[in-house]
């Protein structure tokens, strides 16, 4: 029979699967569901390269109603969106980089 100190590990190692099996379905819904959004984020980024001047122009000149939300038209809120999921992809990258590291030092 195994020793206290390895089925005690045993045990713990089977709680750190159950948890990593947890963890991974939730990260690649995460990863499903930020795919599915870029094109949305592409859009957004009109500032960049659409229609954004014609709405603000619109917007200083009274053209848009007044209870019509217009947080779009910042400058600083479309690039702090854009600039935000960028820093976070490259967060992510890091992290890949990490666990293939990881995987071919093994």
């Amino acid at each position: 029979m195994l020793s206290k100190e390895r089925l005690s590990q045993l045990a713990e190692m089977e709680s750190i699967l159950d948890e990593a099996n947890s963890f991974l379905a939730e990260a690649e819904q995460f990863l499903e569901k930020w795919q599915a959004f870029l094109p949305k984020m592409k859009r957004l980024e009109y500032y960049f390269e659409g229609d954004w001047r014609e709405d603000f122009e619109a917007y200083e000149n009274g053209e848009v109603p007044k209870g019509q939300p217009c947080g779009v038209l910042s400058e600083d809120l479309i690039f702090n969106a854009s600039v935000a999921q960028q820093g976070l992809a490259i967060e992510y990258l890091k992290v890949v980089t990490k666990i293939l590291d990881q995987t071919n030092g093994q």
